[in-house]
């Protein structure tokens, strides 16, 4: 399991809410889910009918990022995920997708997951930004 919340962050710098576990697998940490109208972060690995943590905001978190497919997260860059399907994030905006927030280093093609400045709670579906 990969350490989603950076330690580096003050608790006062990030926002979580509790709901219980309705998907029958159940959660997996540093997994991102929408919850109602909110993409959230599971903090830990929890099971179905457990009462769980989601991060809703927070500075410093590590999410799943596509491997090998010649992606790469440069500082500044504006994440994006598919609340539909669950896909690991990305950089790059498609029809449909949340943007949830900006990359906080540097993510390399092979990296597994991409430190974000996470911003569920003003995640939006819209048009292409400009």
């Amino acid at each position: 399991m990969a350490q989603c919340l950076r330690t580096a962050t003050p608790m006062g710098d990030w926002r979580s809410f509790k709901s219980t576990v309705e998907i029958t697998a159940g959660v997996d940490s540093c997994e991102i889910y929408l919850i109602e109208d909110t993409p959230a972060i599971a903090l830990e690995d929890y099971d179905f009918g457990d009462e769980a943590v989601f991060i809703y905001h927070a500075e410093k978190v590590c999410v799943h990022k596509e491997v090998d497919t010649g992606e790469v997260f440069e500082v500044g860059d504006r994440v994006y995920w598919d609340g539909v399907d669950g896909d690991p994030v990305t950089a790059e905006w498609a029809t449909g997708y949340y943007w949830i927030g900006i990359c906080t280093e540097p993510a390399a093609q092979a990296d597994t997951h991409v430190e974000i400045d996470f911003k569920g709670d003003k995640a939006t579906v819209g048009t292409m930004p400009t």
